[in-house]
């Protein structure tokens, strides 16, 4: 078969150098530039014709000398030289900024009887990709400085990247790690059932996020969060698993510490508060009989006045002492004096309701306030009282007494628009004072003294 024809030739030559994207370069051995295609235009900003007859040398940044020097080197021993066997190289644009390119050189053999000494270069604009790379880098760096783990599997969970977080947090090398199982992590601590689940979502292409127990390469637990997410490749099926870990083992302590403080304090709470009402009930309440004292009467009387004159319903109070109560101190002792009083306050309790206040008025008189009842409801109440007292067995020693004593007692009606809380009291007294003139061991209303 004949070779084509040289203007066949040139032409095929010219069309080569139009539609490839590269800029191509023809050299002599000393350096001159004898042919580029149009499209250093794109590349570099000259004219094709700017460059012919110029050096190679312009083209390239601050290394002129350098450069010569190699390139008589390559001259001695031409050989093809790939696009990508060196870094990127940079090409002085004509503006003066330098670009990075891509460039492969290649020696051309004589032609017909014409010497040798001739280098093509063919340059490619490695912008995107040196972009691409710093980008990479970029990411590789912050991916390698992350305070979290990162860990990236194939598909089957074996191990293909870790970053130096995840060495530091299990204690494994990178080179232990890389192609054994992420299960050389399990802890023990979670059952199948838990790691089918994980496996289950992301193997159906859906993120996870959860918290774990993992153990270290020294055998201690930890506890992490973990974000898994998978990666699909350019056919849009699932190639790797990237996992973000966080180690929360400390904020994990630090909230049960937190926890244990906070049970600790609430408890002291409950213990102040339970204090609180004792401290309360002891500034109000009569420390033999229990009953409230007359501290706390005089505050609640004052409340129920206010709600009988406000609602316009009866209030009433029987005042009472112990008939000969003095004797039963002397001659049995105060300590059966004290069983008597404790005996008559549970009579009392037993006898009144939940909403009657019940107060030791002091010694051995006491005050019962009755919200709602009329002055003769009160009375049949005072009266109940004074029958029952007659069979009350108060024990001192283990042993029983019969009181040689009974009640007396005085009941009044409050007056609504007539009378303070203290006048109520003051007629109640005026009527038990009466019942003990009358004889004692009887029951007087207010209203019926003379």
């Amino acid at each position: 078969m004949n070779p084509p024809a040289p203007k066949l030739s040139m032409k095929l030559f010219e069309a080569v150098c139009r539609s490839s994207p590269d800029v191509i370069v023809i050299a002599s051995e000393s350096g001159t530039i004898l042919f580029v295609s149009d499209h250093c235009r794109n590349l570099l900003g000259y004219e094709a014709a700017e460059l012919l007859g110029m050096s190679v040398e312009t083209l390239v940044p601050n290394e002129i000398e350098h450069h010569q020097q190699m390139r008589a080197g390559y001259n001695s021993e031409p050989k093809r030289r790939p696009m990508g066997s060196r870094p990127f190289l940079r090409a002085v644009h004509k503006s003066g900024v330098e670009v990075p390119v891509d460039i492969s050189l290649s020696p051309i053999p004589p032609i017909d009887g014409h010497t040798g000494g001739l280098v093509q270069a063919v340059m490619r604009d490695a912008g995107p990709r040196w972009t691409l790379q710093k980008e990479m880098l970029v990411q590789s760096v912050a991916m390698d400085a992350a305070a979290n783990g990162i860990v990236i599997t194939d598909r089957s969970g074996t191990i293909r990247w870790v970053n130096p977080a995840v060495t530091r947090i299990t204690g494994y090398g990178s080179d232990e790690l890389i192609g054994a199982h992420t299960r050389i992590f399990k802890s023990g601590l979670h059952d199948e059932a838990f790691y089918d689940g994980l496996w289950q979502t992301i193997s159906a292409g859906r993120p996870w996020f959860g918290s774990m127990a993992n153990r270290r390469k020294n055998g201690s637990i930890y506890y992490e969060e973990q974000h898994i997410a998978p990666v699909r490749g350019d056919t849009g099926e699932i190639t790797h698993f990237i996992a973000i870990k966080q180690d929360v083992t400390e904020r994990l302590r630090a909230e049960r510490e937190l926890e244990e403080r906070n049970r600790e304090l609430q408890q002291r709470v409950v213990e102040i508060e339970g204090l609180h009402r004792q401290l309360v009930e002891q500034a109000i309440r009569d420390p033999l009989t229990n009953l409230f004292n007359r501290r706390y009467l005089d505050e609640m009387l004052e409340r129920e006045v206010a709600r009988a004159i406000r609602y316009q319903t009866p209030l009433s109070a029987v005042l009472l002492d112990v008939d000969h109560f003095k004797d039963v101190n002397d001659l049995a002792g105060h300590a059966a004096g004290d069983a008597i009083l404790v005996g008559l306050a549970g009579l009392l309790k037993s006898m009144f309701r939940a909403v009657d206040i019940i107060c030791r008025y002091g010694g051995d008189e006491f005050v019962v306030v009755l919200p709602g009842a009329a002055l003769h409801d009160a009375v049949r109440r005072a009266e109940d009282v004074r029958t029952a007292f007659a069979t009350l067995r108060a024990t001192v020693d283990s042993a029983a007494i019969v009181p040689p004593c009974s009640l007396s007692l005085g009941v009044a009606q409050f007056r609504t628009g007539e009378e303070s809380a203290q006048a109520l009291i003051e007629r109640a007294d005026q009527a038990l004072y009466e019942a003990k003139h009358l004889g004692r061991n009887r029951t007087v209303p207010a209203g019926e003294t003379p």
